[in-house]
């Protein structure tokens, strides 16, 4: 494509009713009397310190959130009405930018997640589609027997002594049981956290045993690519290692195709025997602050060098640690992904949606949150791919979904697999694709609509991330979409591009340099805290570090063309690794080698060159003095990253090299050697301990010449 034409023009809206984002602009121009003529003035708006608090007011009530009076508040102030009254407008304005401490949203209500969602529901509408790989059947859920299986759980919850603040956590897959053990949870205004089930026990115990539940809810079985997995093992050794855990009750074991049957040493019992537990109470809804805690997430983002010092042991293999709790609060998270849904992909009363995740995924909120817009949300457990690559598609059409959730790396499998769905399926019904995870590249993008979609499909490429809980930078119905470009900032978020290059922050988003993604302004997603940590230097430190508490940093590459106003994501800046959208950190690897006799040292990093469509994961490890990189060794590695883990974990490569870079203060340089098999210019600064190590690394960009070479040279 010629640049100096610009990105091709792929979709834009006609001929179609207003858009829920047309819809906000004017309920805001009549609610204070003002005349935004688009979305760039009403975007604006959003962020403007004058007008910003209001915004989010008009947020809160437009896209139907509840609380126990109407809200004159949105952000609270830092300090006392009488300390206000002495400060001059710039300190205030300043005060109320600061994103640490986290800020007070909404001060003066009270709520309840799960009361939202639920409230005011026709008993008889299905809300939830729930069905296992391949689609064969489908069992449909109706508001009374969803409210009915809450009740039931809440109610056995509260027998079993769960009360506000307690922790509540699930390692289960996409199914029904998941959305009603959270919404239960919820209710009584507990934490719920939940894993994916094709975690290791390592990986599991790693998440689990930092937020110490009361409860575990786990299954039997899974179902995956046409094989039936028996977690009994995985379950037992789990519940094995929680003994210890004080606050640790039990277990709770959901039945699928495997008999389950108790264990009292473990306190691991089935999920009929919990429902006894119940005493026949109604269900009932906790009044909470927004600010309370509801969900824990899991991200392994590198922190900074506070952690090593205090950690000396793990200096050898850690660059991250332990993977970071982030807690979100229920309501924030509720509010934003409502936003994003409303007004960015346009979700209508009575839409339905179906998203492809697992449970452990930040995504899953889409899930859970889509049976709040009066519609159907699908519930889908098992393998994208089979019978066919086109089965959920097959799904959307057949029940008459209007917004379907997805990756990069699904759309781009189907266009590597020649399929043109549009030519076999009927996708009238369809309006909107969302896809994140991943960067979604113009030739796919292309693809999407010469081939794969029809065109009247909105396609949607999103940005944001577990730490904040909804997007930074998202879709907008009333924008033309341009190939290889995400739309637009999402509303209230304050996104800017500040350059890499400078030590001060230095917006370079209009002049059209690359640069770190930041949010120069709170936001009701921002998480309350991180769970375990005792002060809030690890917190502070992820995101705060570089420019200081007014301005979250995000950990992403990006550029904004200046014509068309649309984002170019360049890939991360940080050492989280990101294959196929599945993102994870480094340390979950190091961990795990660091165990295997005859590595003295690795480095673990991602590749994406420019003509790469996924990034790859390699490893390179330094060997103890005498001992080989045999293939019987990687073929080790692997199965023990596999076990401890998940298949995604697995290196792609795995290659031997002399030595690993290490900064003067010895914390693992990953990005530079990232930067550098991926094909970027990297010079050594003088922060690096041992600068001729990159040398061995610059012959990695052919990876799979190195890897052949590599390959013959074993076998001589």
């Amino acid at each position: 494509m010629d640049e100096s034409i610009g990105p091709r023009l792929l979709w834009r809206r006609r001929n179609s009713p207003k858009t829920m984002m047309t819809k906000f602009r004017e309920f805001v121009n009549k609610r204070h009397s003002l005349s935004l003529k688009d979305y760039y003035e009403l975007w604006n708006y959003s962020i403007d310190d004058t007008t910003a608090d209001a915004f989010w007011i008009d947020v809160f009530l437009f896209v139907g959130m509840k609380g126990d009076k109407s809200p004159t508040t949105a952000l609270a102030p830092k300090v006392g009405k009488t300390a206000i009254l002495l400060m001059d407008l710039y300190q205030l304005l300043q005060r109320k930018r600061s994103m640490y401490p986290p800020p007070i949203w909404f001060p003066e209500l009270k709520l309840n997640f799960a009361e939202i969602l639920m409230s005011n529901q026709d008993a008889a509408n299905i809300v939830i589609h729930e069905c296992c790989e391949g689609a064969l059947e489908v069992r449909d859920v109706t508001w009374e027997q969803l409210t009915s299986q809450v009740t039931s759980v809440a109610d056995a919850m509260r027998s079993s002594g769960i009360t506000s603040g307690d922790r509540v956590a699930g390692v289960l897959s996409n199914r029904l049981e998941t959305v009603v053990a959270c919404l239960a949870t919820l209710s009584i205004g507990a934490v719920w956290s939940t894993s994916s089930p094709d975690m290791g026990v390592e990986g599991i115990l790693d998440r689990v045993r930092q937020i110490r539940p009361k409860i575990l809810f786990v299954e039997s079985d899974v179902l995956y690519n046409g094989k039936v997995i028996d977690l009994a093992r995985k379950n037992r050794a789990c519940a094995a290692k929680l003994l210890d855990l004080p606050e640790y009750l039990n277990m709770i074991v959901i039945q699928r195709r495997n008999v389950v049957h108790e264990e009292s040493a473990l306190k691991l019992t089935t999920w009929q025997a919990f429902l006894r537990r119940g005493r026949g109470r109604p269900l009932t809804f906790a009044k909470l602050p927004f600010s309370h805690p509801g969900f824990i997430v899991y991200s392994s983002g590198t922190v900074s060098n506070f952690w090593l010092l205090r950690n000396p042991l793990k200096l050898k293999f850690s660059q991250s640690g332990p993977p970071k709790c982030i807690v979100h609060s229920a309501a924030g998270l509720l509010l934003q992904t409502k936003k994003d849904a409303v007004l960015h992909v346009d979700m209508q009363p009575g839409d339905s949606i179906l998203q492809y995740t697992t449970t452990g995924w930040i995504m899953w909120r889409n899930v859970l949150c889509g049976i709040g817009y009066g519609g159907r949300s699908v519930v889908y457990d098992g393998s994208p791919l089979r019978p066919s690559p086109l089965v959920l598609l097959q799904l959307v059409s057949k029940l008459k979904i209007t917004h379907f959730g997805t990756s990069a790396r699904f759309l781009t499998e189907l266009k590597n697999c020649g399929l043109k769905p549009k030519d076999v399926i009927d996708l009238s019904c369809l309006r909107c694709v969302t896809s994140t995870g991943s960067t979604l590249n113009a030739e796919v993008s292309e693809w999407f609509y010469d081939v794969g979609f029809p065109s009247h499909v909105h396609l949607v490429s999103t940005s944001g991330g577990t730490d904040v809980a909804s997007s930074l930078i998202t879709g907008n119905p009333d924008l033309p979409l341009y190939a290889g470009e995400i739309q637009c900032e999402s509303m209230g978020m304050e996104v800017d591009v500040a350059d890499a290059d400078a030590d001060e922050l230095i917006s370079v988003k209009k002049i059209g340099k690359a640069g770190e993604l930041i949010c120069r302004k709170p936001f009701p997603s921002e998480p309350v805290y991180f769970w375990g940590s005792n002060h809030g230097d690890q917190y502070r430190s992820a995101y705060f570090e570089r420019y200081g508490t007014s301005t979250w940093c995000q950990g992403d590459f990006v550029q904004r063309n200046p014509k068309t106003r649309g984002y170019i994501m360049l890939g991360r800046s940080d050492g989280v690794l990101n294959p196929s959208g599945v993102r994870f950190g480094s340390a979950e690897i190091y961990d795990v080698v660091e165990k295997i006799p005859g590595i003295a040292d690795a480095l673990c990093v991602g590749q994406r060159r420019p003509h790469d469509e996924d990034e790859s994961v390699v490893l390179f490890v330094k060997m103890t003095r005498g001992q080989e990189l045999t293939a019987e060794l990687k073929s080790t590695i692997k199965a023990a990253i596999r076990k401890a883990r998940t298949p995604r974990h697995v290196p792609k490569y795995i290659f031997r090299v002399p030595s690993i870079p290490y900064t003067m203060n010895g914390k693992k340089i990953e990005l530079a050697v990232k930067g550098i098999i991926s094909g970027r210019s990297t010079k050594a600064t003088s922060s690096v301990a041992n600068p001729d190590s990159f040398d061995h690394y610059k012959k990695f960009f052919e990876i799979e010449k190195e890897d052949q070479a590599q390959g013959v040279r074993a076998k001589l």
